[in-house]
């Protein structure tokens, strides 16, 4: 709850989170057997994870701004960041989980609160952008020099945080088949994705010019490029999430192409040139679907067929608990002895805590597995990194079909199974047993 937040049972869960952050990267990285993405699948953790992100969110926009007036300047503004990047940690850890649609298909209900989420969080970074907050200090609209170290964190979190969200609408949109109606409907017509992602692409929050040359937004920092044509990450993932909505036949049919729709979606043939095609040539058939669409028109004229939908409700929960509680400001007193707090032992003792909360033996592995990836890259042979890792699929059957199996279970470790759904099924008779190990 969001009461909760900032206290030593938050922290707690705060130390489990990142610790899962770090694991999941470092297995991603080095190509091992995704254990920490299997258990937040398997046990159902996503919808908790949105959860958490949904808390520290409110925290952020409805609870910190009451903190700041009892007291503009607090001493230590440490743990008020850290509860600002436990919310960046999150949602990495849905980006890579949803990157397979096992993730995607394990949301269920709590898909609704996620396109919420990252429709308000991408929308946020257009608002930064708009305002020349990515760009060097010489473009600035706002002065930058009235504002606050804390602000400046808060913004580049928000700004990480809603380049993330691009990406997780790009994989809800790709498995938008796996979720019930009222999840394609809001991604079409409550939140208007297309439209969104024509805005993000427009305004490229990827990529600034600087006095030094041209920097791209690479793993989650600004990089200097020499090939400014060359896509990376968050472009390609706006673009196929345009793709994957405006080229699904099953969901347009809700989608009604109207006079400002067709202007808003026809700006992306000046984007679509000949160099980005030869990079993602997927997109030529995107092309030829604004060309027609610019040519025909407006096309407004579809039956819009009544929808019992069901209506997200993490977020809702949240607020009426706060109310129960009091409300937002009396929750902020109540927290002021926590994030405002001037006991210089006190201060130095949580950031102890905090210090062993980030624990870098991980880091130092993934830091170090990379290192070893940049000198190794002229030699690398990935069609024979399942041989390297000593993996043979046939070594193991599965413990519910007894087919040949890869995955093993991420609790105990013990029994191996060839699908999710195998897992799921077997859980029932697993599950003392794994509980044991």
């Amino acid at each position: 709850m969001v009461r909760d937040v900032g206290s030593s049972k938050w922290l707690e869960v705060h130390e489990m989170i990142i610790k899962l952050s770090q694991q999941a990267a470092l297995e991603v990285s080095e190509h091992r057997e995704e254990e920490v993405k299997e258990f937040l699948i398997s046990r159902d953790k996503l919808s908790v994870l949105i959860h958490e992100a949904y808390c520290v969110n409110l925290w952020k926009s409805r609870v910190l701004p009451h903190l700041l007036e009892i007291d503009p300047n607090p001493q230590a503004t440490f743990l008020i960041y850290t509860v600002l990047y436990h919310e960046a940690a999150v949602v990495a850890l849905l980006d890579l989980c949803l990157y397979h649609p096992s993730g995607c298909e394990s949301l269920q209900d709590s898909v609704l609160d996620l396109i919420d989420y990252c429709a308000q969080g991408v929308a946020q970074v257009i608002g930064l952008v708009s305002m020349g907050y990515h760009e060097n200090e010489t473009k600035v609209d706002v002065d930058e020099a009235v504002l606050t170290e804390l602000e400046r964190q808060k913004r580049d979190l928000i700004y990480k945080i809603g380049l993330r969200c691009v990406s997780l609408l790009n994989y809800l949109a790709d498995n938008v088949s796996l979720f019930h109606l009222g999840a394609a409907r809001r991604l079409l017509v409550t939140h208007d994705i297309p439209w969104l992602m024509v805005d993000v692409l427009c305004f490229r929050p990827w990529q600034r010019n600087t006095n030094k040359g041209m920097e791209k937004f690479i793993d989650e920092k600004w990089t200097s490029v020499e090939d400014a044509a060359k896509i990376i990450k968050p472009e390609a993932q706006a673009w196929f999430c345009v793709r994957q909505l405006l080229l699904n036949p099953q969901i347009m049919e809700n989608y009604t192409l109207n006079e400002a729709r067709c202007k808003q979606l026809s700006k992306l043939l000046g984007l679509l040139h000949e160099t980005l095609l030869d990079q993602l040539p997927v997109l030529i058939e995107l092309k030829q679907f604004v060309s027609r669409l610019t040519l025909s028109g407006n096309t407004a004229n579809k039956k819009q067929s009544l929808i019992l939908e069901d209506l997200p409700q993490i977020q809702k929960e949240l607020i009426k608990e706060v109310e129960r509680e009091g409300g937002f400001y009396q929750i902020a007193q109540s927290q002021d002895g926590i994030f405002l707090n001037n006991n210089r032992e006190e201060i130095c003792a949580l950031a102890t805590k905090l210090t062993n909360a980030y624990g870098t033996e991980v880091l130092c592995e993934l830091e170090q597995h990379l290192a070893d990836l940049e000198l190794q890259k002229p030699e690398a042979k990935p069609e024979d990194s399942n041989v390297a890792n000593g993996e043979d699929v046939k070594l193991h059957k599965c413990g519910s079909c007894q087919k040949a199996a890869k995955k093993k279970c991420a609790n105990c470790k013990q029994v191996h199974y060839c699908s999710r759904e195998c897992q799921l099924k077997d859980w029932p008779t697993h599950k003392d047993t794994c509980k044991a190990i």
